[in-house]
């Protein structure tokens, strides 16, 4: 919390951050607005009623009494008036503190006023005090300068006329506006500290819910959404099967032998250009990027959220990212090209790992997949019969006859047509 709070002034009290400071006086200004305006109010009539009354309840000097009061009812309904502009805290403290003052001054030009009974000075005095201490909330220096003042002119008063009695009134007001001073110092001291320790538990709270946000968008980037909420739902072993699913594999022709030539920069400010696309179209259609191994690049359709069209997403998918490629090549002016490969079938698919997870397929159709990569053409979508079979009524498509895929021996397969494509300039 030091460094939100800061070591203060120990007269100013003010927070050596001047965005803190300024922060704490304007919400001390907005929450301090309402009493000050209550104040002002109360002193207006306190000054009306003292008008009235000590005329009637005192022989005293009535158009001394009259005008001090009425003019101090009329400071006050001015000040009352200014608190429209009062909107800062700086504001309102001039305002409390020119009120406080007179008033002070105006006791003690009452207590000289013949007929007055002096004694009643101290109580006076106090009252006012109470009012810059309680009521108006004067910030501490300033109501040191306003008790100050009208206690160093109570002292003039029993310096003129210094009876003993007078003599203890002038201690014990005092020694009341010391103790009422102090309290002043630590509210204020206590205000400002509980308002760092709340802006530092705020800055806490922002940074915590921004960790968390970081911490949720590196795991969707790991994890489908779904498969994340499983985990945060306490499953510690996720495995599930799937009976159809459209897996694609993607591999760049040439790559090891382009990145020989390129700076190691260059090498990877492309593939992050290349898959940062992939991935864009991949959530664009709808189907969920697995991995990237080196410069190879895995979907999957129909997984985790099972459905029906997505032989077609994949496919439409492929065509996009021969147009991206292609795209990029001429852009940077590279020989670039890609080769992919797409089966339909059934798949495992759950999470490994314990501290770096992992979301991964299992099965034949994703070792399929993969021989249709690296069997087939650069710029082509290779395709399984189980694949044409779920789009050939969307898509146009070239026989390729009985290919022999390693492990899993003939196998009839087709080059598609590049489907319209929803590529844009990117």
């Amino acid at each position: 919390m030091a460094a939100i709070g800061g070591a203060r002034s120990r007269l100013r009290l003010e927070f050596p951050d001047p965005a803190l400071e300024a922060d704490y006086r304007s919400e001390v200004a907005r929450s301090g607005l309402p009493q000050l305006r209550l104040g002002v109010l109360a002193g207006f009539a306190l000054w009306v009623s003292g008008m009235v009354l000590l005329p009637v309840a005192l022989r005293v000097d009535t158009v001394t009494v009259t005008v001090v009061c009425a003019g101090m009812a009329a400071l006050n309904m001015a000040g009352y008036l200014a608190t429209r502009w009062a909107t800062t805290l700086e504001r309102q403290q001039v305002i409390g503190l020119t009120l406080n003052g007179s008033a002070g001054l105006a006791v003690l030009v009452l207590s000289q006023t013949e007929g007055v009974d002096r004694s009643l000075a101290a109580p006076a005095i106090l009252l006012v005090a109470i009012f810059a201490f309680v009521v108006i909330r004067l910030r501490f220096l300033l109501a040191f300068v306003a008790a100050g003042t009208y206690l160093v002119g109570f002292a003039v008063v029993v310096a003129a006329d210094p009876t003993p009695t007078a003599i203890l009134q002038l201690f014990l007001v005092a020694a009341a506006i010391g103790v009422g001073l102090a309290a002043t110092y630590l509210l204020e001291q206590g205000a400002r500290a509980v308002f760092a320790q709340r802006r530092f538990i705020e800055r806490q709270a922002v940074a915590l819910a921004e960790a968390h946000a970081t911490s949720e968008r590196l795991l969707l980037n790991v994890l489908p959404a779904k498969i994340a909420e499983r985990l945060r739902a306490g499953e510690t072993s996720i495995a599930d099967w799937f009976d159809d699913a459209t897996v694609l594999f993607a591999d760049l022709v040439g790559f090891t032998q382009l990145a020989n030539r390129l700076e190691p920069r260059a090498t990877r400010d492309l593939l992050d250009r290349l898959f940062t696309g992939f991935d864009e179209r991949a959530e664009r259609h709808g189907v969920e990027k697995i991995k990237t191994i080196g410069d190879a690049y895995m979907v999957v359709g129909g997984v985790p959220e099972p459905s029906t069209d997505h032989p077609g997403r994949v496919v439409a998918l492929g065509g996009d990212l021969l147009d991206y490629v292609d795209r990029v090549a001429a852009d940077l002016g590279l020989p670039l090209a890609l080769r992919i490969g797409i089966h339909t079938g059934p798949v495992v698919a759950g999470v490994v790992g314990t501290h770096k997870f992992s979301y991964d397929l299992w099965g034949d159709t994703v070792n399929v997949a993969s021989r249709l990569e690296s069997h087939g053409v650069p710029g082509a979508l290779h395709v399984s019969e189980a694949t044409w079979s779920r789009v050939r009524d969307v898509v146009q498509a070239t026989a390729r006859g009985q290919v022999e895929l390693k492990g899993h021996g003939t196998m009839a397969t087709y080059l598609v047509a590049r489907p319209g494509s929803t590529d844009d300039a990117g």
